[in-house]
């Protein structure tokens, strides 16, 4: 087992649902609410991020959100002693940049954990956009909604969870955010370190390795450098819920 990352290119998609252009993509009526059913190819400023850059920082003021076409993030919070937390690793089709909107500056980082492409949102226009529209309003609430829902599933996996749980917790979630972006739910690549799991779950990386290690003897994963295989998900799913 590879201890050291689980970070390589996804396998293709067994039905690819990732959106190739505006008329196809789930939030372009935020974007467009007047003409969103026909709007033409890269009609959005699009951002690439390469690995290991960031799509904003912690202090930058806040002018866009930004639909995460391809690649991943992580989100990294740092206090002031420099302790950092890492809270989410949002995928494609992740909306990105909420938590500006209460003081109109970021209070974290977005990091690629590969070379990514994201859509510049005006926040400004998507405002006025979403008063003009209560279907792209609703949908903008789901967003943050669905974001909220996030931060509270962490915090009971933080306070409630053993390690074995966290980890079967984590892969699940990490396993259905696959299919429903059309790749494979039993097979993928993790693009995350072992380090970035450790911190986002709260655990030591020594634990994450043994707990992978545990996981793969029981037979319910295997793990073959940094490719990851779900064996049996309903037993980790299980496991997932204590």
């Amino acid at each position: 087992m590879d201890t050291t990352s689980l970070s390589l290119s996804t396998p293709p998609p067994v039905n690819p649902a990732l959106p190739r252009d505006c008329a196809s993509c789930e939030v372009a009526r935020l974007c467009h609410p007047q003409d969103w059913t026909s709007l033409a190819p890269a009609a959005r400023g699009r951002r690439s991020v390469r690995r290991g850059e960031a799509l904003y920082r912690a202090g930058d003021a806040l002018h866009n959100l930004y639909l995460l076409r391809a690649g991943s993030m992580k989100i990294r919070v740092t206090n002031t002693s420099g302790l950092e937390q890492i809270t989410a690793f949002p995928g494609a089709g992740s909306l990105l940049g909420l938590d500006a909107i209460e003081t109109g500056i970021h209070t974290c980082d977005a990091i690629a954990l590969e070379d990514s492409v994201a859509c510049a949102l005006p926040y400004r226009e998507l405002e006025a956009n979403c008063e003009q529209d209560a279907e792209a309003g609703r949908q903008f609430h789901r967003l943050i909604a669905h974001d909220m829902n996030h931060c509270q599933r962490l915090l009971l996996t933080l306070g409630r969870m053993t390690t074995d749980e966290r980890i079967a917790s984590f892969l699940v979630e990490t396993s259905e955010q696959m299919a429903a972006h059309g790749y494979s739910s039993r097979q993928f690549v993790l693009k995350m370190t072992r380090e970035d799991i450790a911190n986002h779950l709260g655990m030591k990386i020594e634990t994450v390795c043994r707990v992978f290690a545990r996981l793969q003897a029981a037979s319910l994963l295997l793990v073959s450098k940094r490719h990851l295989e779900i064996l049996d998900v309903d037993a980790l799913r299980r496991l997932s819920c204590g």
